[in-house]
């Protein structure tokens, strides 16, 4: 029996058209774009035919387009490249409570280093609070960094009116688009962000390939992390032609599909919850679906251990958060942080959709789940049927 795959969220497979794409710059024209000669040029031309395609992705220039190995590093070299490394407080950033490792992590690094990181209030919902996030900022708030959708409950955050409070104060505005990126409009120009994270093994292009769009206009205020051959001044580092180039493919579909690819998630998420529905009504949907993108639903079953379930789970791939979690026990704090208790937190599941898989598929994963739920329970109550 094959493996039913709902947890896009952590990661994609590579699209046939980015795989094929990819393949010549791994054994034909696999020159260093820093060459002078042929083979170096044609590489050269390949990352900028995929430069071109990334930033029309999100409009912007393809200046301001930086590669890096992933959206980690993007968090990184945007979170600590806007502070030199002997500032200390009262300078501060601002953070969310609920977004991404990669983030929360560099929020400790700088406060081990002195800098001042606060924390906006996140509403019940998962929205940031915009009346903390007025009051957090300061004169001495240097960056507001947040999520532009939240990879364990697929909130939306509202970033046309936090970049607008960050345009009033003066203060830089990073966004963490990995999850928004092919599914929902960016427009960096349009939304007012100054920096902004994305990867492509969430767009079913390859793993170890991301970019940092960093605004022209703030350059100069960032400091690289790392140096070397100079291949851009805010990253060195030996472009990754065949990755770079799958980005740019991938790039390039998910913009073209969005709306048709929107509108497919929108009906497998309802039929998917309409079969778990059906099947135990006890279950709780811990996300607002109104405010939400379809491509994450995150399910609470009562006094049902997620581990025991996506562990009992023989065909069909699940998870309980964020793929950078998976490695503790400890509950989501996400969905802590949005008022669901420890126990409720660890009986909780996240599924995650592709437009690319079948009604089928969908019913019968939905069902397994049921299933697996229906047997734990059974098992709880000393009950095998």
């Amino acid at each position: 029996m094959p493996i039913t795959y709902l947890d896009y969220a952590a990661t994609t497979p590579c699209n046939k058209q980015v795989l094929n794409a990819m393949n010549k710059y791994m054994d034909e024209e696999f020159g260093n774009p820093s060459s002078q000669h042929i083979l170096g040029k044609k590489a050269k031309h390949a990352v900028q035919n995929a430069t071109r395609k990334v930033s029309a992705a999100v409009n912007a220039n393809e200046e301001e387009i930086i590669f890096t190995s992933g959206a980690t590093e993007s968090n990184n070299l945007a979170l600590l490249g806007c502070f030199d490394y002997f500032e200390r407080q009262p300078i501060n950033a601002i953070l969310s409570p609920i977004d991404h490792k990669s983030t929360l992590d560099v929020g400790r690094e700088l406060a081990r280093r002195g800098i001042i990181v606060k924390f906006v209030d996140v509403k019940s919902d998962g929205s940031i609070c915009l009346h903390s996030l007025k009051k957090l900022i300061d004169k001495d708030t240097r960056i507001v960094s947040l999520a532009y959708v939240n990879s364990e409950i697929g909130m939306i955050q509202p970033v046309t009116e936090i970049s607008k409070i960050c345009q009033e104060n003066n203060v830089l505005l990073h966004i963490d688009g990995v999850q928004a990126f092919g599914k929902i409009p960016i427009n960096v120009k349009h939304l007012g962000i100054d920096l902004l994270s994305l990867s492509a093994h969430k767009i079913y292009g390859p793993k170890g390939i991301g970019i940092l769009y960093v605004r022209k206009e703030i350059q100069n205020k960032l400091r690289p992390l790392l140096f070397g051959g100079g291949q851009h001044h805010l990253r060195s580092g030996t472009l990754p032609t065949p990755l770079i180039v799958g980005m740019g493919v991938a790039a390039e579909i998910s913009i073209q599909e969005m709306k048709v690819n929107y509108d497919r998630v929108f009906e497998l998420r309802n039929l998917f919850l309409k079969t778990v529905s059906d099947g135990f009504p006890e279950c709780n949907i811990n996300n607002d679906l109104h405010i939400s993108i379809p491509h994450i639903v995150n399910l609470e079953f009562p006094n049902i251990s997620s581990e025991a379930l996506i562990t009992g789970l023989r065909n069909v791939a699940i998870s309980s958060g964020s793929a950078c979690n998976s490695n503790t026990l400890q509950p989501s704090y996400v969905l802590q942080q949005i008022g669901l208790t420890s126990e409720q937190a660890n009986c909780s599941i996240r599924v995650s959709f592709s437009p690319y898989i079948k009604d089928h598929e969908v019913i019968y994963a939905a069902e397994q789940i049921i299933k697996k739920v229906l047997d734990i329970q059974s098992a709880n109550k000393g009950v095998f049927i």
